[in-house]
């Protein structure tokens, strides 16, 4: 009997046809089910390393052995007629089996466990599939009559990115990345290459009454040739069914592989509510302005809290509502405990309705971050997200704060550097890194970023402002002053009105200084009196300054009430007290300061809270330990722009130390090393 014919004879055929069609089924079930249940991707690996395993040992059990009527036995032997030719054997067939199945399953692991770093034509082929499943989506174009809806156009930009960012098997560009490409002038392919993607989303919206004409197009970049195209003219009730149908055309040109969580996500209609869906769009636009400035951030949190009043069962504006209302919690913007009331309700809110969805998971993860500062707790859940959506470049930027603020600098430096590479365009990437660099006193590479991000936005007031505060720190007064005449005068922020009044003060133009204070609009928060007191101090208007600190006070004390836990008004009022001459008040309240907000809670911004109160030192004679104080913030790394020596020689602030001997060794003598010790 010939070998393949005593294979049949013991249906060694059969076992391996049957054992084929249920280890390919296992193995669908498992790609598809394991990533909705959220199973490590390792788990499919292990599943299809078992099944080809399973399969020579299928084969020499389907040999041995052989079911009969009285059950499992061994097989039986050929009868002698049918026995092998001369020099064969039964034993040697066997072995052959063994021998063939072995080499079978090493093959098979070794191929599914093998390095991805190893180097070969398959890795290369794959690497080019990815990157051309990269791309961008461009600005949409606002058609309407009313330009007031620029914002809505904004939005239809803004919920494609987000739906497309669900989908793993694509690298999808931010749209902070995008905003500088609204106008027409720039090439298809120049555009592809600063972004580093293969395609490009273009379109436009217009909207009429309860009507939206959307035009988009997939554009394949390098040869500028048009991929796909569609003209969506709907009702606004079919805005979801729009933006569902563009993500899964734009995937399925660009062969994208989704799972059926995937699928799920890119289909979801967040809201029945129109009225409540556009309320949460003009929400995103205010959070999308530049500058983070208190304004636009309450605005943005007023419209997400007036999309969930509409909508109650809205998850996303729900989610959105609770990351705004943290971040002005975080920024002290309102640090009162009613904002940290509404980010705790609406997270929790979030989670009851959509559990499992990116929005909510991020909104949780913020909350744990800005509110609760749980570090440990947000790192764990961004680091889960982001298996989730292996190409948002704002979970590796949450990354990268929390592990600043873990005193993880050198790991922060690495995150910034992979948020970079997925949106290479977005300056405000470039700004955090810059700020992270110069927290460690590195300030030959922070000016390189800064310069870089200058490259994309050349006339934007706050990397002006950054670039300003560099010069300055580094004792480069000259150019600081140069880099704020930079700033368009269009720009009448009151954070330029306040860099333009603290280059005065460092150039000891101190009547200049307190004029441009005093004609700037009317502040309610009373940190510009406390401020004034202090110029006028140095001018020897001791009436004007104590009036000042008075004013000041006042304001800062009904602020207190507010929010108690706000570092910034508790270190105001100290400075208040300092300049009253109140010593051991001013004291009493700069100690308090710290004590919201330890270095050792948060390394970023804690610190502040020392030097606020080694400047309350300074100013109401204890001068050893003012200086012992700024002895250890000159080796501590924090920011975004610690105290420097140079800082100490031009910043007239710590004039009461110029005659201290401790504080002259200490300004005259080598530049001190930041310690920049990596947590363990």
């Amino acid at each position: 009997m010939t070998f393949f014919a005593e294979l049949k004879r013991r249906n060694v055929y059969k076992v391996a046809v049957a054992y084929a069609v249920v280890g390919w089924l296992l193995i669908q079930i498992a790609t598809s089910t394991f990533p909705v249940l959220e199973i490590p991707a390792w788990a499919i690996k292990l599943v299809i390393a078992l099944v080809a395993i399973g399969f020579p040992i299928a084969l020499i059990l389907a040999w041995a052995f052989e079911l009969t009527p009285e059950g499992v036995q061994r097989a039986r032997e050929a009868a002698p007629a049918d026995a092998p030719a001369p020099g064969g054997g039964h034993g040697k067939v066997f072995w052959s089996l063994v021998a063939i199945g072995a080499v079978a399953a090493a093959l098979l692991t070794i191929h599914f466990f093998r390095s991805p770093r190893a180097p070969n034509a398959t890795a290369d082929r794959g690497g080019k599939a990815a990157a051309r499943k990269s791309l961008a989506v461009l600005p949409f174009e606002n058609l309407s009559e009313d330009k007031a809806n620029a914002y809505f156009a904004d939005g239809m930009q803004d919920e494609i990115i987000t739906r497309l960012a669900k989908i793993g098997d694509l690298k999808v560009i931010s749209r902070s990345s995008t905003q500088r490409y609204r106008s027409k002038g720039e090439k298809v392919a120049e555009i592809a290459r600063e972004l580093g993607v293969a395609h490009l989303v273009e379109g436009s919206v217009q909207k009429v009454g309860d009507r939206v004409r959307i035009n988009v197009q997939l554009i394949e970049a390098e040869e500028d040739e048009h991929v796909w195209a569609d003209l969506y003219d709907r009702n606004l009730t079919d805005i979801f069914a729009v933006q569902s149908e563009v993500a899964t055309a734009i995937a399925q040109k660009l062969q994208a592989k989704l799972s059926g969580r995937e699928q799920t996500a890119v289909a979801e209609k967040p809201t029945d509510n129109l009225s409540a869906y556009d309320a949460y769009l003009r929400g995103i636009d205010f959070s999308s302005r530049p500058g983070d400035t208190p304004e636009n951030e309450k605005q943005a949190a007023a419209s997400f809290e007036e999309a969930v009043h509409l909508d109650p069962k809205f998850a996303q504006g729900w989610a959105a509502f609770s990351r705004a209302s943290a971040g002005l919690y975080f920024l002290q913007f309102d640090a009162t405990p009613a904002r940290k009331e509404r980010a705790r309700r609406a997270a929790e809110t979030a989670t009851r309705l959509a559990p499992t969805a990116a929005e909510t998971l991020m909104a949780n993860a913020y909350y744990r971050y800005h509110v609760e500062r749980d570090y440990k707790g947000a790192r764990d859940l961004f680091e889960k997200i982001q298996r989730e959506l292996p190409s948002s470049s704002e979970v590796l930027e949450a990354l990268a704060k929390i592990a600043r603020r873990q005193s993880r600098w050198q790991e922060s430096l690495g995150l910034w550097e992979q948020a970079i590479k997925l949106s290479p365009r977005d300056a405000g990437l470039l700004m955090d890194r810059a700020w992270t660099l110069s927290s460690l006193r590195e300030f030959s590479a922070t000016e390189e970023m800064i310069d870089r991000a200058l490259s994309i936005v050349p006339d934007d007031p706050d990397i002006l402002l950054s670039k300003a505060v560099l010069y300055q720190v580094t004792g480069k007064l000259r150019e600081a002053r140069a880099v704020i005449d930079r700033i368009p005068a269009s720009a009448k922020q009151e954070a330029v009105t306040d860099m333009r009044g603290f280059q005065l003060m460092l150039e000891r133009r101190f009547e200049e200084a307190a004029r441009l204070l005093e004609e700037k609009p009317p502040n309610e928060m009373g940190y510009d009196h406390q401020w004034l007191g202090w110029l006028r101090s140095q001018m020897g208007d001791k009436e004007g300054a104590r009036h000042a600190y008075l004013e000041g006070k006042a304001r800062l004390e009904i602020l207190q009430q507010e929010q108690p836990r706000n570092q910034l008004v508790v270190g105001a009022l100290a400075l208040c007290e300092a300049g009253l001459g109140n010593k051991e008040a001013a004291l009493r309240e700069a100690e308090r300061a710290l004590s919201l907000l330890s270095a050792s809670e948060d390394p970023m911004v804690g610190p502040k809270g020392e030097e606020n109160l080694a400047a309350v030192e300074a100013q109401v004679g204890a001068l050893e330990r003012a200086t012992a104080r700024i002895e250890r913030l000159l080796v501590t790394p924090y920011g975004a722009f610690p105290l420097t020596q140079m800082m100490l020689r031009v910043d007239p602030l710590w004039d009461p130390l110029r005659q201290h001997p401790r504080f002259k060794a200490l300004v005259e003598g080598p530049e001190p090393m930041t310690v920049t010790g990596r947590a363990p």
